[in-house]
């Protein structure tokens, strides 16, 4: 593709703009050892932005050393492999502006791909306040308390559920991807809720959309936060130009592990980093020590809470890691012994205003499986062991959906918010927070650099962790 092509040749240059290589490489081994180092730089994290940061330095002739705290590659791009169906607990779907994620998968050979919309059944089953319902008998329910065009919203297709897109503002305020991060755009920073009783959201439809929100409830998000995602989604181009990788998520990075030249070291646990004006040396709760010249920390905000920095970081930027939330998300994943939307004549997929969230019926080559997704910040589910979060998952399936005992089987659980290597989902934002913070994040502390898609100004998502990836590598390449 042009796109990749153009890419590594701007990535040269800068490097050898930069005199970052002389010969084509950076520190040869022998010259690494007499340096008391074991790479140019460390990355810590393999998640797709580490991997990224990875081999654009090795791209561009730097000695990299990738650090990850797990058995695997990946961060938050996990295929259950050994679940029927491999289902995905992850990031997924690749959208049409996934220019970085499809640049590389260009250049790891291909994989078969499938279209998100072939493997999913629309529309969902609907189930209010007790009562379980198909879509089309939404608008006229007795229990559809919203007021005006909001009754009929989404149609027979998505109902409530469209609610979230009907009150998103076209045009977008925001210009353009990065937009949301300029002073212009702060007196966005208001709560969401605030921002949609603007717009004539009732009562009713901020329930709704509440549950649809990442804190489960539309006064504690930053109404820009979702003017940025709302453009974002833009950019993509709905639903229907999303595709998924046939074979599994997981392969995308284990691809580009692959071509890595070092070997990832796995179940190294990062406790502690310390940088002085010769290099940094980064610290492991097994007691080992490794050297050189930078690191980049390319870890979630949770876990970049719990690594000891030396010196301190700026106290702004101290406190936006310490505060910026993440949401939650158990994903719970059943198997379907029997069809039992035959039984109710509803469809198998399913979205409620309780807690348990939505379940979304899956069938492609690879298998038939339903996925439950549950986002709510009260979920006790969070708090659970994976077998109880089976247990009491099923229990609230049959209630809702009684057609499903005995024709369905719990068989995985992944839980973001206590998977060590994460400790929470997506990154969002409180209201005032872009305003105070920015993108402060994302900016170097001396030999210390940042990345993930919590660093990202303008794509978000798995292309979000992509663009990270590039952007510090090409700020390793200018300061080296």
């Amino acid at each position: 593709m042009t796109v990749t092509r153009t890419r590594r040749r701007v990535l040269k240059e800068i490097a050898a703009t930069a005199g970052v290589i002389a010969t084509g490489s950076g520190l040869s081994a022998k010259a690494l050892a007499a340096s008391g180092r074991d790479a140019d730089v460390i990355v810590i994290g393999a998640g797709l932005a580490g991997l990224n940061t990875a081999l654009t330095l090795q791209d561009a002739g730097l000695s990299v050393l990738l650090l990850e705290g797990s058995n695997r590659v990946g961060g938050r791009v996990m295929t259950l492999d050994k679940v029927p169906g491999r289902p995905e607990a992850g990031g997924t779907e690749f959208g049409a502006g996934y220019a970085r994620c499809l640049s590389m998968i260009d250049r790891l050979g291909g994989f078969p791909m499938q279209k998100w919309l072939d493997t999913v059944e629309l529309p969902f089953a609907l189930h209010v306040d007790g009562t379980t319902m198909p879509m089309s008998a939404w608008a006229e329910s007795p229990l559809n308390q919203l007021v005006g065009k909001e009754r009929a919203a989404g149609g027979p297709l998505m109902g409530p559920f469209a609610l979230t897109m009907m009150y998103a503002p076209r045009p977008s305020p925001l210009n353009g991807l990065d937009s949301w991060l300029l002073p212009e755009a702060a007196p966005l920073d208001i709560s969401y809720g605030e921002f949609l009783k603007s717009r004539g959201a009732s009562e009713a439809a901020l329930r709704f959309i509440s549950n649809d929100t990442p804190t489960g409830d539309v006064g504690t998000l930053s109404a820009l936060w979702q003017h940025r995602l709302f453009r974002f989604q833009e950019f993509m181009g709905g639903i229907d130009g999303l595709n998924r990788i046939a074979t599994g998520a997981s392969r995308f990075p284990e691809g580009i592990a692959k071509l890595l030249k070092r070997e990832v070291a796995f179940n190294t646990h990062v406790t502690a980093i310390r940088a002085d004006k010769d290099g940094v040396e980064v610290l492991t709760k097994a007691g080992r020590r490794y050297r050189a010249g930078r690191v980049v920390a390319a870890v979630p905000l949770p876990l970049l809470r719990e690594i000891a920095i030396e010196p301190a970081l700026p106290a702004l930027q101290a406190a936006a890691v310490r505060e910026i939330p993440y949401d939650n998300m158990v994903n719970v994943f059943f198997a379907v012994k029997e069809p039992y939307w035959k039984v109710d004549g509803l469809p198998g997929s399913l979205w409620t205003n309780q807690p348990m969230g939505r379940m979304y019926h899956f069938k492609s080559e690879q298998g038939e499986y339903l996925w439950m997704n549950v986002r709510h910040p009260q979920s006790p589910w969070i708090r659970m062991t994976d077998a109880e979060v089976m247990q009491d998952a099923t229990k609230a399936l049959n209630r809702i959906r009684p057609s499903t005992v005995g024709r369905i089987e719990a068989l995985a659980v992944v839980n973001w918010s206590a998977y060590p290597w994460t400790r929470g989902h997506n990154v969002y934002r409180l209201p005032g927070q872009i305003a105070r913070y920015g993108n402060i994040v994302a900016e170097p502390h001396g030999r210390i650099h940042f990345a993930g898609d919590h660093t990202a100004a303008t794509m978000m998502g798995m292309e979000g962790a992509m663009e990270s990836g590039e952007r510090v590598a090409v700020e390793i390449l200018q300061l080296t």
